[in-house]
């Protein structure tokens, strides 16, 4: 059961809190970091600076194949190679990633280069500033 006490050191932290959420900086700054003063974008939060448009792109053509299979080509950035991998299990359902590019229907090459030689590339869409997708047999 909540005493008098309880309830009066309860309102007095939130009153607090509310204070300091409105406070100019540097007050501010703490106490909104912590409630997430800020709404988030529509876009998922990365830890790496991902373009999301470009993702969202080549996740549209992607999911229109229906249940294919893709493959993720990037540069060796563990933290870049962690976030694509999330975002295209977000943004590529109902296709499905594959450890091998010889199982893939697609290649998401993600500022990585180009397929290895025995593909044939049968259409390529730019999505920009070095991002490709790629329909490969």
């Amino acid at each position: 059961m909540l005493t008098p006490f309880r309830a009066a050191v309860a309102a007095a932290v939130f009153a607090l809190a509310g204070l300091l959420a409105v406070a100019p900086r540097p007050l501010s700054s703490p106490i909104r970091k912590v409630a997430n003063y800020r709404a988030d974008s529509r876009e998922p939060i990365y830890n790496y600076p991902l373009d999301g448009a470009a993702v969202r792109r080549a996740g549209k053509i992607v999911s229109a194949s229906g249940a294919t299979t893709y493959y993720i080509q990037t540069r060796p950035i563990p933290q870049l190679g962690h976030d694509l991998i999330g975002a295209t299990l977000l943004f590529f359902l109902p296709a499905r990633p594959v450890p091998s590019i010889r199982e893939a229907d697609w290649v998401f090459d993600y500022q990585g280069g180009s397929p290895p030689p025995p593909f044939r590339v049968v259409r390529t869409y730019d999505l920009g500033d070095g991002i490709r997708l790629l329909r490969v047999r």
